[in-house]
């Protein structure tokens, strides 16, 4: 079922690679983009390629009058751009946005599925991730704003630094690791962590478009097919980096005080929450079906930050 699709942000990683599959999956795709990404891009050929600014409401009026379109896909969605979608791309069929796991946290079941809490503020959960789903979600009940949100776990795969175990994605952690220099970490070996491949979130936004009315007012788990450990995701990453770092584990206040850029607040609180998701709801309604597992997404990964010159 060929549609007509608005992908926003449709030269980042995520965007980009929504719109690749899309139109290889047989939709006109129209990508919109401010241009500043500086990122490597996939191949966009086939994408209709417009300059603006989804948050600009004027651009958005424009876009809405002049566009056929029956689908809106927002990688990066903001309370504003949902106002903006809802008011000015009425004709949207479907309008699907990137939201986060983040909004679970912290879990209370393993392996946590949709219908885990999450509307709730908690000392570590993404809450205006929580909030700006809840809106959308009240649209859908009140309005029949056409909403379906995708929640990815930590994004992995070529085109960005990956998670290390600091808590964020900095390449200087990896750098240690190449060069063999001893590194520490928290005590964190044994916490779950689950890693969704770029490519595959990707595709669950194309396989959306093709179950229009099942989708709409869902919300979906999407990763790989289960959780690893952080002990083996940094293993998966020494012995491709053929590390001979000596790795010490220690307290957080120790590592925040050995490493001065690594805080605890949006960081080292949330690597130390387990991650450990149930995807089978968006296997069994969207047919989705990971490529990759976390080690693989890992290590494509790092192979992307060697070949760029990061590492």
């Amino acid at each position: 079922m060929a549609r007509k699709v608005i992908v926003f942000g449709a030269s980042g990683e995520i965007g980009g690679r929504i719109a690749r599959l899309a139109v290889d999956a047989g939709h006109q795709v129209y990508g919109v983009t401010r241009g500043q990404n500086r990122r490597d891009m996939v191949d966009l050929a086939g994408v209709e390629m417009i300059h603006g600014d989804k948050n600009d409401a004027e651009f958005m009026r424009s876009l809405g009058r002049r566009l056929h379109y029956d689908a809106v896909i927002d990688s990066v969605p903001s309370l504003g751009s949902i106002d903006l979608i809802q008011q000015h791309l009425p004709a949207a069929e479907n309008v699907f946005f990137c939201s986060s796991t983040g909004t679970f946290v912290p879990l209370l079941y393993f392996p946590a599925d949709e219908l885990h809490p999450w509307r709730e503020q908690t000392p570590v959960n993404f809450y205006p991730q929580c909030c700006r789903d809840q809106a959308a979600l009240d649209r859908y009940a009140q309005d029949g704003f056409p909403i379906t949100i995708f929640r990815p776990t930590n994004i992995i795969g070529p085109g960005r630094v990956p998670l290390e175990l600091w808590g964020s994605r900095d390449i200087n952690f990896y750098r240690r690791l190449k060069a063999g220099e001893p590194i520490s970490i928290p005590a964190c070996e044994h916490i779950l962590v689950q890693s969704g491949y770029n490519w595959d979130l990707a595709s669950a936004f194309v396989l959306g478009l093709a179950k229009p009315e099942a989708v709409r007012g869902e919300i979906f788990i999407i990763s790989c097919q289960r959780a690893i450990t952080l002990g083996a995701y940094l293993k998966t990453a020494m012995d491709f980096l053929g590390s001979t770092s000596e790795v010490a584990s220690v307290p957080p206040a120790e590592l925040m005080r050995i490493y001065p850029e690594v805080t605890w607040k949006n960081r080292l609180d949330f690597l130390l929450e387990h991650m450990c998701l149930d995807i089978s709801k968006a296997e069994r309604m969207l047919g989705y079906a990971p490529r990759k597992t976390a080690p693989q997404g890992l290590v494509e990964a790092l192979q992307w930050c060697l070949d760029s010159g990061l590492l």
